[in-house]
Order: structure tokens, then sequence, then C-alpha cells
């Protein structure tokens, strides 16, 4: 079954400025797919489009589901969506509350919602975070628990723009183990490659709002000549980057 379907998608914020231009793909329920592209390919405006969050052309489907404004609340409580800008997302005072915020807002008791709280932390390695107030994390820490909130809604997909920024290696060596266990649908939209080619199957490469490559993770991101093309670099693993 499908879980995420484009059908002749098309968004332009002037008619010069094409950002998705007639985009036509689906993923399957439970594939992982890395949305990769240079900046201004139209990534974040894909996901924004996946939940209602920009008007455009064409037609959407999430979970069987049309993403139309009568369904936006069962389409964002499908789709969990870790933004770019933890900022935008950590908006209550303590991580605590931030986490507990969704579950219960979607019909969750207190007492499941803090027994998933306690669970996401703890996979994630953040307990120590629980309680601590938003504004004293540092970028990583605000990152790590952005992300812990949207997996404590559990939802039956993820978007997730850019999940690697501002992490420390450690953090994300974690964020990938967590990817990798989930046994969810998910999106991953980003410039770290190597995070992609550890935690996807398959990679959409967009630019000028049109897939140019749709293929298996580890054919399309070693194709240095294709990603040259697109304005992209092969994976620090696969160049033979050496740090000294």
């Amino acid at each position: 079954m499908d879980m995420i379907c484009f059908e002749d998608v098309t968004f332009a914020y002037e008619k010069e400025n094409m950002v998705l231009d007639h985009l036509s793909f689906s993923i399957k329920e439970g594939e992982q797919v890395g949305l990769i592209g240079a900046n201004g390919a139209g990534k974040s405006t894909l996901m924004k489009a996946m939940l209602g969050l920009i008007s455009y052309e064409g037609h959407i489907y999430v979970d069987g589901q049309e993403v139309k404004p009568q369904n936006y609340a069962a389409v964002r409580k499908t789709l969990g969506y870790v933004l770019q800008d933890s900022d935008n997302q950590m908006f209550m005072p303590t991580v605590f509350e931030d986490m507990i915020f969704g579950p219960v807002n979607y019909g969750m008791s207190r007492e499941e919602a803090e027994k998933r709280v306690e669970e996401t932390l703890a996979r994630m390695g953040l307990l120590h975070l629980k309680n601590r107030h938003n504004y004293k994390l540092s970028g990583g820490e605000k990152r790590m628990a952005a992300i812990a909130t949207i997996l404590a809604m559990e939802p039956k997909g993820m978007l997730m723009d850019e999940p690697s920024t501002a992490l420390d290696p450690r953090n994300r060596r974690r964020l990938i183990e967590v990817l990798n266990e989930l046994p969810v649908t998910k999106l991953i939209a980003t410039h770290d490659l190597d995070l992609v080619l550890e935690t996807c199957d398959r990679v959409l490469l967009l630019d000028d709002g049109k897939i140019v490559a749709d293929g298996a993770a580890g054919e399309i991101l070693r194709d240095k000549e294709l990603l040259e093309r697109h304005n992209l670099e092969l994976p620090f693993c696969l160049a033979g980057v050496r740090i000294k």
C-alpha cells in the first residue's frame, strides 16, 4: 500500500518561479526514502505540501486520504514532521511539556502519555533532558529533543527536514540507530548523504522542482557524475576523504 502518493503536483511562489514542477511519485508503507538535492531544489516545499501547509495544484494522498482541508487533522496525525529549525518546533517551557503536548492533544490519557515520553527519551538516551528548559538546551540537544517530540506521537510516517543538523558525532550516531530501529515510513530530506546511505533504501534526487533520479540509495549515492551534475558530491565515506 502507498503511504504517500503525489499526482502531477505543481507549486510556484510566482508564475516564473516554479518550485514543484508536475511531480508524480509514490512511497510505499514502510519504505525508508532519502530526499536529496542542492539548496533551493524544493525539498522543504515538498514536505510542506504533504501536510497541507501550502496551496498547490495536483493531488497528494497520505495513507489513502487526499490532502485537503477536511483531512488535514488526520494527515498531520499520520505524518510526524521534524522541522529544519528546532526553535520553530519546541514551543513549551520544558522538553517534557513539549513531548507530552502532542499525545495528550490527540486524546491519549496523561498517564499513558507520560509513560510514552519516558520510553522515547530512554530509547534516545535523553532522559537527562526531560525537565530541562528549552532555552537552556544546546543546538544539538534541542535537535534531538525535537525529534523525540515527534517520536512520542508514534506516527505511521515521518518527514524529517535536515535531522542531523547541529548534532555532534555521538548524537548523530544515536540518531542513525534510532532511525534504523523505527518500523515506520520515513522521508528524510538532507544534505547529509552519509546519513542517507546508512538509513535509507531508496533515494529521490530533486533538482529544479523535478525528480531527476529515483532508485536504490546505494546506486544513486555512488554515481559521482550524476551527483555532480546536480550540484552534489559523493558521501564522505565513498569519496576517499581522510581526516588528519
